[in-house]
Parts: structure tokens; C-alpha cells; sequence
């Protein structure tokens, strides 16, 4: 076949498929055909198979889905509420108007939406403030060692709930009560003005009788080192390192002990004279093969050590006596002695014995020698005298007793030694507390062995040896109440710590507040001097967190602290145990405004009523009343709600009122009578006594009965108290009601004739109008939702 013949057998074919399928005619040569064809196969490929499915489906129902697509992308969606397009000049003024009335509607959406998100956003970082402090203050009470950091936050009250029915025991053990006890007589003390005891030393006798010899030997030596003659009346902190007492005292307590000591060994009585005890000692102790290396003796006996021990039991006496009856050659050692003794220096001579020292006896083989040297002259602070002293208490002494007068260098670098160098795994304070905390104290770290003591379950005895501290001026307290248990302040010297007295006797006494309140009380009592963030005395602080803490329900804890209120126009009002803590600073009265005044502050008015009655401020109690009765007074009655607690309370201040055992500002008194009549008429209105709440809504002349009554209703609530005008609008929808349930049980009724029926359902109409104009006429604005009933109301009366 040619070419001529196959070109005309397709054409042919090509007029034979048009005629019959209609189809559109390919004008297209092979290359463009070929690259469509693989442009196709690549879109098929590419896409998953339910797009392939997807322009199957649509591609059937004639839509074509690539088109579609593109049409939705160029569709540009507002995010936002837009301001509408302004207008031009030649709207008119319909157009103008409507525009504008949409870019107001707008314009209210926009700034609502954003007081929405700005409002939720705050509470919601208030809400994570709020749990986050309560967190960390339940960190803080849990801590195991010390803090070095500040933190500044406010310890929020934590309310607990207990089951009122359950029965109340004492949570002190023999020992606390004996402790709470002596704490509670020595506050009386202070009360009556008496001469202050020294609480320490109080402490310390009582111990005695507990049977524990080394919680006894632990408070012999915080009462030995604490002998100060006169408190500390600057910063504790500061004035400790500056006055020599301290270690005086401490280096006094390790002689005594090591008297003791010696004469437990020779077995010789304590009164016994010292220098026969120091030659029994070193008879009995040093043997003639332990004398080798020992230079000098006396009568066949080593002489530096029984200078030595003699200084160690405090006998320099002794020691200058063993000089002189050495030989001259030691006359003028033995001076210096005596001289050291009664605080006397003689330099020259000091000079030429420290020159002595460093040219021949710093070599010399006899380590009593060089330790009584250098005890006396302050050479080698750093010698450790190992061989003479190898228990704690010998190295302690040797420290204190090489110190001299207003070396706080020295002083803080022998604290440095026990507190940082060495620390409690040297002293092994987990097995040694007592051993670790003696040496604590003898080197004037106070703050830091009470609170080693606290950690080691012996809180009991931390409490109260802090108090005792801090009632004798020597316990260097936290700069704030809600600081750790111990802290470090950057201005202090070093290595010394605060410790926290709020936080610790707080720990402590809240375990019993609620079973033993009085208790309780004496060591809030302690905290009196001390201020919390916003300058609130901790005292009336504690207190007040015991009252809100106890429940508003609980009254049996009130009234033990404040005693019970007045019920009857002759009775006399019992005291609480408050009132043993009457003084210049802390009377009664004045005590239970502030604890009302704090009360009020944190939304407890039930109980801040209370108090200001006791106080004897019954203008504010009565008003803080008024405003708890203006609550509740709109609610249905229930037994045992706060309405009906409130509903008791009103009818005992009536007959308070009406004995004229109190008086207050005709104001508040006007409110309260108000608020009365209304709790009645409420209580008639619930019970369904609708003749009767209306005559009780009369007496208070707030509600028209006709539009002529509306003026003189408004001016009567004008001159109302914010709190009774809350309850106006309840009133008013209460009134509309009881008009409506008149209306509809009048309606229906075929007792009256036609126009006596007509004439009364008339005059209901009219008082429901006038409740309406009185609604619409109010100098405040009432809630949507009144509004709304009201309408709803007289809507259905016509």
C-alpha cells in the first residue's frame, strides 16, 4: 500500500469516528502527544491514591478539582474581626450610619476579645504564683541541710480540715509538757514585770530530771559558753565575734570538764586542791618509759606537763607554783603565767621568751613544753600539739586557749575549722550528734548546732534551746520570717549562719495548737519582738493563722482564746486564755481588732465579727455583719446553712441592741434593721405566706404599690448603705413575683363579681408597672438577668 492510500484509509477513519462519537478533533502532532502523555503519567504517579480516586469521582459529576483547588487558595479568609471600609464622600447618610454602627460593633468585639485574653492570662499566672509559693514553702519546711540563698516569698495559710466528732488528745509527750511548762511560767514572769530569769539556765536544770546524760551534758555547756553579763543588744551576729566571753566561757566549760575528768582517774574528790591533783594525775599517768623525750622535771616528776595539765584543768596557779619550785630559770615564764591570768601583758618579757621559743624549744623533743609555750605566747596557731591533746575537747581548748582578746580572725577561722574544713562526716554527726554540736557550740556557732539537732530528730530540744537563746540576745535570727531554717548573710562574717526562729517554732507548735492551745500560745508568745514581710507582729501573725485555720465552723478553739460573746443583757463576758498575754504592748482588745483587721483582709468576716464584738468595736462588727447578711439573706432557708447561723446571730444583736448593752452609728444600725425586715420577708416569701411577705415588704417602704410611689421609693434607696442596695434587685424580682402568683390565682377565681375582679387585677397590674419603672429608674445598674425576669414577669400579667 503507498502512501497516498494509507493517508485517505485515515481520513476516512477519522470523518467515520467524528460522525459517530462527536468527538473534538486532535491537532496535535506526535511529539506534543508524546509529551503529554508523559506529563499525565507523572501527575498519576505522584499522587496517592485517594487523589487519583478523588478526580475519578469528581472529574464523573463534570467538576474539575485542579480549577477548584485554585479558586479555594485565592479565597483570602479573615483571621480577625476587620474594621469595615470607609466610605466616601458621596454615601449617603443611611449608608454612613450602618457603616459606622458596624465599625462600633467591631471595634466592642475586638477590645472585648482582648480583656478576655489579657484577664485569663493574668489569672492564670496569678493561679501558678499561688501554687508555686505554697509549693515552695512546703520545699522549704522540708529541707534537709542548709540554705545559702534569700528567698522572699509569703508563707500562705494552709486550711486543714478535721472531723469535728473525732476526740481531742494531747499531742505532748512527758518531756514537751515539762518543756511548755517552764516556757508558759516563764512568760508569766515577763507579764508581771518580774525580773527576767535566764531561760537557759532554767532549761538546763530541767533536763536533769529526764534522764539523759548527754542531752544533759549538751545543755551544761549551752549555758556555760552563754554567760554573758550583759545581752547583746546590737546585732547578736556582729557583737559575737567582737566580745571575748564566748570563748572565755567555752575554754572555762573544757577545764571544768577535764577537772572532772582527772579527778575520776586518781580518784580524788572535786573540791579537792588542784596542784595535789595535777601530781597525782601525771603520777599516775606518766610511767618512767613514757617520760623519754620530757626535758625538765620536778621531784623526779616531768615538769611541763604539770604546767601543762594544770592550765588544761584552769589552775595557772598551779602552774606558776610548778615553775617557781622548778628554779629561777623559770621566773620569768612563771610570770607571764600569772600575769595572762590577771589580764595583765608584760611585752618585753614576752618578746624575749618567744625569741627563746623559736631558737630552742621549737625543735625540742619534749611536745609539753612547746604546747605550754605556745598556749601562753600565741606561737604556731597553726600547730596541731597532736601528741598532747588527741581527743576533740584538747584540741578545742588548745584553740580557744591560744586566742587572745578581740581576735575574731582567729576566732572565725577556728569556726571555719569545725563548720567547713572538718564538718559533721569528720565528727560522724549522724552517729555523734551530741559530739558534734558540743563542739559547735564551744566555738559559737549556735545557729548552725540547732539546726543540726532539728535534722536529727531532735526538734524538740532545738525549739527550745532557740527560744532560750533568743530570749537571752545571743541568737542571730534570719533577716526575714520567710527565709530557711539556716542562711547565709553576705554581710555577716563568716562562717557564721542565721537561723530562721519563726519557721522552727512554728514547725513545732503546730502539731498541737489545736489540742493544746494554750501551750500553743506561750511559744507563739516567743515570736512577739519579730515582723513578718509587711511589719506584722508574728505573734498576733500565728495567732490569727490559728483562729482562720481552726474552720469557721469550730468554735471551741475561739473561744478558748478569746472567750465566749455575750448572749443575755446581764451576762457578764467569760475571758479567753488571751487575755493572760495583757500587757503594754499586746492588750486584748487592741490585739483583737488587728487579728479582725487581718481576718477581713482574707475574707474570714464571720470570725472578724466575732472579734471585733470582743474588742468592744461593735460598729465595725455590726457593719462586717451586715455585709455577711446581705449575702445570704435572698437564700432559701436551711437548717445549718450560714444563712441560718447568720439568721441566730442578727436576732442576738437585736436584743443586744434593744438592752442597750452596746451602741453603734445610726447608719450601720439602720442597715441592719433593714436587713432584718428583708430576712423576714424573704423567709414569708420562700414559706409561700404571700399576704404576709407583702406587709413585711411595706414596713421597709422600699417597694411601690402605685407609679406615684416609685419617686419616693428611689429617694429612700439613695440614702441606703452599699451592702443593703445588693439585695435590692432580689427584692424587686421577689415583689414581681409575688404580684404575678396574686395575679394568676386571682384570674382564674369566680369569687368577686366582674368588676371588683377587673378592678383588683387592675391594681396588681399597676404595682407590677411600678416595679418596672422603679427597675428602670434605679441610680445603678441592675443585673441583665433582673432586668430580664422583671420583663418576663409583667409581660405575663397582660
Amino acid at each position: 500500500m503507498d502512501l497516498n492510500t494509507l493517508l485517505q484509509s485515515a481520513q476516512n477513519l477519522t470523518n467515520a469516528a467524528k460522525a459517530e462519537y462527536e468527538m473534538p478533533q486532535v491537532e496535535r502532532t506526535l511529539q506534543q502527544v508524546l509529551q503529554a502523555t508523559t506529563e499525565l503519567h507523572s501527575r498519576v504517579t505522584q499522587s496517592s491514591n485517594k487523589d487519583i480516586q478523588a478526580h475519578i469521582l469528581l472529574g464523573s459529576k463534570g467538576i474539575d478539582l485542579p480549577k477548584l483547588t485554585q479558586k479555594l487558595e485565592a479565597l483570602n479568609a479573615r483571621k480577625t474581626f476587620e474594621p469595615v471600609d470607609v466610605v466616601g464622600a458621596d454615601t449617603d447618610v443611611c449608608t454612613f450610619l450602618k457603616n459606622e454602627r458596624e465599625n462600633a460593633i467591631l471595634s466592642v468585639i475586638e477590645d472585648t476579645n482582648t480583656n478576655i485574653s489579657e484577664t485569663v492570662s493574668k489569672q492564670k499566672w496569678e493561679n501558678l504564683n499561688s501554687t508555686w509559693n505554697e509549693e515552695k514553702s512546703r520545699l522549704l519546711d522540708a529541707l534537709i541541710g542548709p540554705s545559702q540563698n534569700f528567698i522572699d516569698l509569703q508563707r500562705l495559710p494552709e486550711h486543714i480540715t478535721l472531723d469535728p466528732n473525732l476526740p481531742i488528745s494531747r499531742c505532748l509527750s512527758r518531756m514537751e509538757l515539762i518543756y511548755a511548762q517552764e516556757l508558759r511560767h516563764y512568760n508569766e514572769l515577763l507579764l508581771k514585770g518580774a525580773h527576767r530569769p535566764n531561760l537557759v539556765q532554767k532549761f538546763a536544770v530541767l533536763t536533769s530530771s529526764f534522764g539523759d546524760d548527754r542531752l544533759t551534758d549538751m545543755w551544761s555547756t549551752v549555758a556555760a559558753v552563754t554567760q554573758v553579763n550583759e545581752p547583746l543588744h546590737s546585732d547578736p551576729i556582729k557583737a559575737r565575734q567582737q566580745r571575748p566571753e564566748f570563748v572565755i566561757n567555752a575554754k572555762s566549760c573544757l577545764e571544768r570538764h577535764y577537772k572532772i575528768y582527772m579527778c575520776i582517774v586518781v580518784g580524788a574528790a572535786r573540791s579537792s586542791n588542784c596542784y595535789q591533783l595535777v601530781r597525782a594525775y601525771v603520777t599516775n599517768r606518766f610511767s618512767a618509759q613514757q617520760t623519754i623525750g620530757l626535758v625538765d622535771t620536778l621531784d623526779d616528776k616531768p615538769l611541763w606537763p604539770m604546767v601543762y595539765y594544770s592550765l588544761r584543768c584552769g589552775a595557772a596557779e598551779a602552774a606558776v607554783e610548778f615553775l617557781h619550785e622548778a628554779g629561777p630559770s623559770y621566773e620569768d615564764f612563771a610570770q607571764v603565767i600569772a600575769d595572762r591570768s590577771a589580764g595583765a601583758v608584760n611585752p618585753r618579757t614576752e618578746t624575749q621568751l618567744k625569741l627563746q621559743y623559736a631558737n630552742k624549744i621549737k625543735n625540742s623533743t619534749d611536745a609539753y613544753k612547746k604546747a605550754v609555750y605556745c598556749l601562753i605566747l600565741g606561737c604556731d596557731p597553726n600547730e596541731l600539739h597532736g601528741e598532747v591533746g588527741k581527743a576533740i575537747d584538747d584540741y578545742l581548748w588548745i584553740k580557744l586557749a591560744m586566742l587572745r582578746p578581740g581576735d575574731a580572725a582567729g576566732y572565725g577561722r577556728l569556726q571555719s575549722e569545725i563548720l567547713e574544713k572538718y564538718g559533721e562526716k569528720h565528727f560522724h554527726a549522724s552517729n555523734q550528734t551530741d559530739v558534734y554540736f558540743k563542739a559547735l557550740v564551744l566555738v559559737g556557732l549556735f545557729e548552725a548546732s540547732i539546726e543540726l539537732l532539728a535534722r536529727n530528730g531532735q526538734s524538740v530540744h532545738a525549739v527550745h534551746m532557740a527560744i532560750a537563746l533568743h530570749e537571752l540576745g545571743v541568737l542571730g535570727g534570719a533577716r526575714s520570717v520567710s527565709q530557711p531554717l539556716l542562711s547565709i548573710d553576705i554581710a555577716d562574717p563568716q562562717p557564721l549562719r542565721r537561723l530562721n526562729l519563726t519557721r522552727l517554732v512554728r514547725l513545732y507548735a503546730q502539731r498541737f495548737e489545736r489540742t493544746d492551745t494554750t501551750e500553743a500560745l506561750n511559744y507563739y508568745f516567743t515570736l512577739r519582738c519579730l515582723r513578718d514581710p509587711k511589719g506584722r507582729n508574728m505573734f498576733l501573725t500565728c495567732v490569727c493563722d490559728l483562729v482562720v485555720g481552726s474552720g469557721a465552723l469550730d468554735t471551741s478553739i475561739f473561744d478558748l482564746i478569746f472567750g465566749q460573746r455575750m448572749t443575755d443583757a446581764d451576762e457578764e463576758v467569760p475571758g479567753g486564755v488571751f487575755r493572760q498575754f495583757d500587757c503594754p504592748e499586746f492588750d486584748t482588745n487592741t490585739t483583737a481588732s488587728l487579728i479582725a483587721e487581718e481576718l477581713v483582709a482574707r475574707g474570714s468576716f464571720e470570725i472578724a465579727v466575732r472579734l471585733y464584738e470582743l474588742a468592744g468595736n461593735y460598729n465595725l462588727a455590726l457593719k462586717h455583719f451586715n455585709i455577711l447578711l446581705a449575702q445570704v439573706v435572698q437564700l432559701s432557708p436551711q437548717e445549718g446553712s450560714q444563712r441560718a447561723r447568720l439568721r441566730d446571730e442578727a436576732n442576738r444583736f437585736s436584743r443586744l441592741l434593744a438592752a442597750l448593752r452596746i451602741d453603734v452609728e445610726p447608719k450601720i444600725r439602720g442597715s441592719f434593721a433593714l436587713l432584718q425586715l428583708l430576712l423576714v420577708f424573704f423567709d414569708l416569701h420562700h414559706e409561700g405566706k404571700l399576704v404576709q411577705a407583702l406587709e413585711q415588704l411595706q414596713r421597709t417602704k422600699l417597694m411601690p404599690n402605685t407609679t406615684d410611689d416609685v419617686e419616693g421609693c428611689l429617694t429612700t434607696i439613695k440614702k441606703l448603705s452599699g451592702e443593703v442596695i445588693k439585695v435590692i434587685p432580689d427584692v424587686l424580682v421577689a415583689a414581681m413575683d409575688i404580684t404575678l402568683t396574686q395575679y394568676n390565682q386571682l384570674k382564674p377565681s369566680g369569687t368577686c363579681s366582674s368588676n371588683q375582679l377587673q378592678l383588683q387585677l387592675e391594681k396588681l397590674r399597676v404595682r407590677a408597672k411600678a416595679l418596672s419603672n422603679l427597675a428602670a429608674s434605679m441610680p445603678f445598674r441592675m443585673p441583665y438577668e433582673t432586668n430580664k425576669r422583671l420583663m418576663q414577669l409583667e409581660l405575663m400579667m397582660h
